[in-house]
């Protein structure tokens, strides 16, 4: 029998995991949970300097981050499905489809809505996923973070900013040095790791 489980989530913030998380997920569910942001119309000082000092509202409005803490679903066979909007399972909406056990980065909508669908196979499943999502304003792609052991240039999160990235001495850049903030509000790449050269080294002469 097809099991379904899911809910409606709305808040500025919070976290919600799979099913059973972090015990195996059912097989064979069908789960979908959509997020809406809760202040559509954030309002924004804006300051105007003219032949008078003026403050008028600037509205802005408000879209979904979602950041992984965990992930691990079975290989090929599980997926969840990430789509903008609330129209759940709409092939023009989709964002990304996940699988596997690789951590996925941030994962920002273009409107005040983002909706998953998780679904499941007959056989055994895997752990599931926590996520974290909060409302950050439109035309950004959130935070992406800094490498560990590795160094940022630049702190906006808009479109079309871009960050620089390189590592600490001793560690190699694994990645892109360089992502951008595209108008789909994604960056254009993952944010690089640094790995320590010295490490490879020794790691390698131990077993030569």
């Amino acid at each position: 029998m097809l099991k379904t489980c899911g809910s409606n989530l709305q808040g500025p913030s919070g976290t919600f995991t799979s099913q059973n998380f972090p015990i195996q997920y059912d097989s064979n569910s069908q789960c979908v949970w959509i997020i809406t942001a809760s202040n559509l119309n954030k309002v924004k000082a804006k300051i105007s300097f003219d032949t008078s000092l003026s403050i008028m509202p600037h509205f802005c409005r408000q879209v979904i981050q979602i950041n992984f803490e965990e992930f691990d679903l079975e290989l090929g066979y599980d997926t969840l499905t990430i789509g903008d909007g609330g129209e759940v399972g709409d092939p023009k909406t989709i964002l990304q489809v996940l699988t596997g056990s690789f951590v996925p980065d941030l994962i920002v909508s273009m409107t005040h809505q983002m909706w998953l669908h998780l679904q499941s196979d007959e056989s055994v499943g895997s752990i599931g996923f926590k996520i974290n999502y909060k409302e950050i304003d439109k035309e950004s792609c959130g935070d992406p973070g800094t490498p560990l052991y590795g160094m940022r240039e630049g702190d906006g999160f808009s479109n079309g900013d871009v960050l620089r990235f390189e590592c600490q001495f001793g560690f190699e850049l694994i990645g892109e040095k360089t992502i951008s903030c595209q108008n789909n509000n994604q960056w254009s790449a993952n944010i690089p790791i640094c790995i320590c050269e010295y490490c490879q080294c020794y790691c390698t002469l131990q077993t030569d």
